[in-house]
């Protein structure tokens, strides 16, 4: 049994809509596959106050298409706003599929307004302070959409102990000033953030034209990163020679650093951070086992001649609601998504460097990352490594992306010298997570990973 179990609020306006913005809608895949499923995760729902809105949750367990059994919580046995975990235990019917079985739930309740990190401290973070100073640079392409932009963090009253470039994700940018002050200001390092061409800050500069060519790559190929990467250090390098310096990424940030590594090698990092590194196309990062296939195996996809680099993937349908006066922005129409939304609720961040919309992803895009998985793999079938500096490999089993299995197993391409952490509640950036102290947990173990390096 492969069974699953979808949560979703209900009532007569949740602010939730179950075609094309679920904000009251999640799915819990099973943790193992076997004749008991277990799911033993956390994420969660957003329904509008008051009870003559959101009347209470609805839980389902379903094994493809069946519906196995189904509960509902209503809103007048929840916990109170701000109490401890509620548990629920439900005892289904004995049918053919389901016998003797008990369902065990947790719930707590917030009242949306408590942010993780919020508009305040992300802006107190974007400006210069008494003890550091901050600048943008940019790094110039050979057109205007492959500019790069580099955020600067330095120590002004102080000798900094050394310097860590972070490389963003997909459809990312720097929100993590929870993380970088922990990690790394506040431990005395300068800190450079890359937002390569095309992503992050570079949209809010202008130089991204298209909407939904947030993250495009117009060459197919990561060699076009090689040069903003490599523009990153230099910058780093012109500024100081720092005695430590240590790379940081997360999700594609990974497969352009690796790439990098691949090129040029690893003579200017002295360590490594991995949070979630993009190293396979997972089934849950594209949609499906079959679009998986498709996507490993991309030179199907290079026979078709209508599809060039520019193509998109996936199109997402007009919603029924806007179908007469769609959202328009930077010339194309945009779908709100629901998952950008409700991580927004959670962590501030500018929505002209993070879309808050849905974005395709384009046939550029996808040479480009499955060029560099391929590489990776033939330096694994070749034995050699990327590196033999210490690296620290930080995952989530809860990740809805990426398949935590496949990125633990791929890293070991990569070097050695690996510590390799699988957290259990996290979300794909283990730092953007739904609990604080899971936030906290990541924090600490990546800390104590740089104490045991001597990077502290």
């Amino acid at each position: 049994m492969n069974a699953y179990v979808e949560v979703e609020t209900y009532g007569n306006d949740t602010g939730s809509n179950e075609e094309w913005f679920k904000m009251g809608f999640h799915r819990f895949l099973p943790c193992r596959a076997n004749n008991l499923p277990v799911w033993d995760s956390k994420f969660f729902v957003t329904g509008k106050k008051e009870s003559q809105n959101t009347e209470g949750i609805k839980l389902a367990v379903k094994n493809g298409d069946e519906e196995l059994f189904e509960f509902n919580i209503p809103s007048s046995e929840f916990p109170e706003i701000g109490e401890d975990w509620k548990e629920f235990t439900f005892a289904p019917k004995d049918t053919a599929a389901v016998k003797g079985v008990e369902f065990v739930c947790k719930v707590r309740i917030s009242d949306g307004t408590d942010q993780i990190s919020g508009k305040d401290a992300l802006a107190t973070f974007l400006q210069d302070s008494e003890t550091i100073s901050y600048s943008e640079e940019v790094i110039e392409g050979e057109l205007e959409v492959d500019n790069a932009l580099v955020q600067c963090w330095r120590q002004k009253n102080t000798i900094p102990k050394g310097a860590v470039l972070w490389i963003i994700g997909r459809n990312d940018c720097f929100m993590h000033p929870h993380v970088a002050e922990k990690l790394f200001t506040g431990k005395g390092y300068d800190l450079y953030v890359l937002n390569y061409s095309a992503n992050g800050m570079c949209r809010k500069r202008g130089w991204v034209k298209d909407s939904l060519l947030q993250c495009h790559n117009r060459t197919g190929s990561c060699d076009l990163y090689l040069d903003q990467v490599g523009g990153a250090i230099n910058l780093m390098k012109s500024y100081k020679d720092y005695h430590k310096k240590i790379a940081y990424s997360h999700s594609t940030g990974s497969t352009i650093l690796i790439h990098y590594l691949m090129k040029k090698g690893d003579n200017d990092f002295d360590g490594f951070i991995f949070n979630a590194p993009f190293l396979d196309w997972s089934a849950d990062a594209v949609g499906g086992n079959l679009f998986e296939f498709a996507m490993e195996n991309l030179k199907l996809a290079d026979a078709l001649s209508s599809m060039n680099n520019d193509t998109q993937l996936k199109k997402y349908p007009t919603p029924d609601e806007n179908k007469d006066n769609p959202l328009l922005y930077l010339g194309s129409e945009i779908i709100l998504s629901h998952a950008s939304s409700k991580l927004f609720s959670l962590y501030s961040f500018d929505w002209r460097a993070r879309p808050l919309y849905r974005v395709p992803v384009t046939i550029g895009f996808a040479k480009s990352v499955t060029e560099a998985h391929k590489e990776l793999m033939k330096w694994k079938r070749q034995k050699k490594y990327v590196t033999l500096k210490p690296i620290m490999c930080i995952a989530s089993r809860s990740d809805p992306v990426l398949t935590t299995s496949e990125t633990l197993n791929r890293i070991d391409a990569v070097g050695p010298s690996r510590c390799e952490i699988e957290l259990h509640d996290n979300y794909h950036d283990v730092f953007l997570s739904i609990d604080e102290k899971d936030v906290t947990m990541a924090i600490d173990m990546v800390s104590a990973w740089m104490k045991s390096q001597n990077f502290e």
